[in-house]
């Protein structure tokens, strides 16, 4: 190989090189970027609980249609991460709770959705999906388990409303708070990272 052919694929590679940090950098910093202003974190000794979306453990229902489970289950979701900061298990529960701080804010006491026509679908790690009626829940519990020493647990949490309970008409809204619970207590409230 020629000496001008060598410094002419040296120069190449170089190139492709730079293009390749020009593009991938900017990429990265901008994700990070957006996945900071995105998840909120709770935490105590032993859990910490990451929010994914940007409205962190709130729950907003607006525009409500009453809809099938099957499309319930299409609907937008919430999804948050238990990480076990422990050698121990550690005993958990996740709770839908009305947002009553919101309700006030807002002054829509007489706008809501009453959580008895609320229907909760979730799964834990991509399992099968559970479905629930708030009427069915003790304690607004949705679930409870137990998360394993230094290991990590992630839900999706979707809710609607069931069909037939209300007609499409109103201008009625949700406003809730996905609640994680260790050991009956609540985890602090959501900061963000």
């Amino acid at each position: 190989m020629s000496v001008y052919l060598r410094k002419f694929y040296i120069k190449q590679i170089i190139t492709i090189i730079i293009i390749l940090l020009f593009a991938i950098i900017p990429t990265y910093l901008i994700y990070n970027n957006f996945k900071d202003q995105r998840d909120q974190m709770k935490s105590s000794e032993s859990l910490n609980i990451t929010f994914h979306e940007s409205g962190g453990d709130k729950v907003t229902l607006k525009d409500v249609v009453p809809v099938t489970d099957s499309v319930g289950l299409s609907s937008r979701a919430y999804t948050f991460t238990i990480k076990n900061n422990l050698d121990v298990p550690v005993k958990y529960s996740v709770k839908l709770l009305e947002d009553l701080d919101k309700i006030n804010e807002d002054n829509c006491q007489t706008s809501r959705i009453p959580m008895q026509v609320l229907k909760i679908g979730y799964h834990k790690n991509k399992d099968t999906n559970q479905i629930l009626s708030y009427t069915n829940l003790i304690d607004n519990t949705i679930t409870q388990d137990t998360i394993s020493g230094h290991d990590k647990v992630e839900y999706t949490v979707r809710i609607w409303v069931e069909k037939g309970t209300l007609t499409t008409d109103n201008n009625l809204h949700f406003h809730g708070i996905l609640q994680v619970l260790e050991n009956g207590v609540d985890i602090a409230t959501a900061v963000k990272k």
